[in-house]
């Protein structure tokens, strides 16, 4: 709580405007879900066979919504970590306030340092990792960390028709990185050592005006309740940045697909693949 009141002291319009991305999303306490929500959890959750004996490690886990749904749904432990101490700290706060009994350890790291004497029966990535530089060379660090045989839960974007430019240029003012401008076959081949256990592809729906306005809405006014604002200058500044990223997320939904995919690494045929793709 101390740490919340020395940041409600700098709150600013400058200040919440020059967030980045992601601290900004631990600052209103944004769920960053991913593609899919509830109904890709619940997936990966049969589909992967995720059991109160599993060990879960959360990529890029921001405030923490995955790890923190599953180990509710099946009573798993794990570990989730991302780069952003805000966004850590929320996801904290959030295991305390939803989910007080689940063990879920949540620590602020970078995905590229991160290391872990336990092995984990499932790495969650989702969409997180196009967020890295090399995404390719992250997905082969987490390979170490699984078990045998363990599995990789993704849920990955990638485009049914050009984005164009300006909204490409939009999208990186927004996010602070380039949101994923490769089709299906280019976005997976970096599993390709990997068993597809399970897969299925969506078309994601535009969100209207007045849902978008009720998610704005409901975490604005959480944050400003849990945090005592009253500054309407200030509400209204989360307000809009907040909104700005989920019309900048739908309108990417119109040239975008997305799959999720459960994908079995075990030493009998890794790194090869003896199964045809359908």
């Amino acid at each position: 709580m101390d740490k919340k009141l020395t940041q409600k002291k700098q709150l600013s319009p400058e200040y919440i405007n020059n967030l980045s991305y992601t601290d900004f999303v631990g600052l209103v306490n944004q769920w960053n879900v991913l593609p899919g929500s509830y109904v890709s959890l619940t997936k990966w959750r049969h589909f992967a066979d995720i059991t109160s004996k599993s060990n879960i490690l959360e990529v890029a886990c921001t405030t923490g919504f995955s790890s923190r749904e599953l180990a509710y749904m099946t009573g798993c432990k794990g570990v989730g970590f991302d780069i952003s101490a805000p966004s850590v700290q929320q996801a904290n706060e959030n295991k305390k306030y939803y989910k007080k009994k689940i063990n879920i350890k949540y620590i602020v790291s970078d995905g590229y340092k991160f290391s872990s004497k336990e092995k984990f029966s499932h790495v969650i990535v989702g969409a997180a990792l196009r967020f890295f530089p090399d995404p390719q060379a992250m997905l082969n660090r987490l390979l170490g960390m699984l078990q045998d045989p363990g599995y990789i839960l993704a849920t990955e974007f990638y485009t049914t028709k050009d984005i164009p430019q300006k909204l490409i240029k939009e999208a990186q003012g927004v996010f602070g990185i380039t949101p994923t401008t490769i089709a299906y076959k280019d976005v997976m081949k970096i599993y390709e050592s990997l068993e597809v256990v399970y897969e299925d592809r969506n078309i994601p729906l535009k969100e209207t005006d007045d849902e978008i306005n009720f998610y704005t809405k409901s975490t604005i006014d959480r944050v400003c309740k849990l945090m005592k604002i009253k500054d309407e200058t200030i509400y209204q500044t989360m307000f809009n940045r907040l909104k700005k990223i989920k019309e900048m997320s739908n309108a990417l939904r119109e040239y975008q697909g997305y799959n999720v995919v459960v994908l079995r690494r075990r030493k009998e045929t890794f790194p090869n693949r003896f199964t045809e793709l359908f």
